[in-house]
């Protein structure tokens, strides 16, 4: 059975490697089901572009879809400051990739995956 790290140390870490996408990779293909194979077929790669317009009608740490062109998302320019560039996707279940944290500053609670630093009140996460 594997030893799970209390919510402190996981945050420590997380803050600690960055959570780049490459240390994500690692971490995802380490996991494996039931019967010891791959969780995660790692051989498939796909990348989504998408174009992220600055509103400051839309409230921070939100993106709206534009409802007339595909693949763009309207975002306040906060946000899109606070949001990492790179983010890697094991499916769209981020679930496992989950690190939750309080921000300091603003009490806003936060998965520290998607922000460099807090997009709410602009703290930093350190």
């Amino acid at each position: 059975m594997k030893n799970y790290m209390n919510k402190d140390e996981e945050i420590r870490k997380f803050l600690k490697e960055r959570h780049d996408p490459q240390s994500q990779f690692e971490k995802l293909k380490s996991y494996s089901n039931a019967a010891k194979l791959p969780l995660f077929n790692t051989d498939y790669h796909e990348t989504y572009n998408v174009q992220i317009i600055p509103d400051t009608g839309i409230a921070r740490a939100k993106f709206i879809p534009d409802a007339l062109r595909p693949n763009v998302f309207l975002a306040h320019p906060v946000t899109i400051r606070a949001m990492r560039k790179e983010l890697f996707m094991g499916g769209e279940d981020f679930v496992d990739l989950e690190c939750l944290r309080d921000c300091a500053s603003c009490k806003q609670q936060i998965d520290l995956q998607f922000w460099s630093f807090c997009p709410f009140c602009e703290a930093s996460f350190s």
